[in-house]
């Protein structure tokens, strides 16, 4: 099978089959994305210099809290 073939192909979901991820502050269901920015010693560093290294989560829009579901670390 060509590798390049799963990326032809849709999948279809039923968004009625699916549930709202409340938030666990507020109960609210509508997030923004937002970024964590962590840095990365030079000392452990593949490339031997700091890095700064965004990631991805969702932050609830009505009161800003972060899902502990979203796997972030907040530390």
């Amino acid at each position: 099978m060509n590798e390049n073939t799963n990326f032809n192909q849709s999948i279809k979901v039923d968004l009625n089959a699916t549930e709202n991820i409340p938030c666990e502050g507020c109960e609210g269901v509508y997030y923004k994305p937002v970024f964590v920015i962590k840095r990365l010693s030079a000392l452990v560093s593949p490339s031997g210099e700091e890095r700064l290294i965004p990631i991805q989560t969702f932050q609830c829009s009505s009161c800003g809290h972060v899902n502990e579901t979203f796997g972030l670390d907040q530390k």
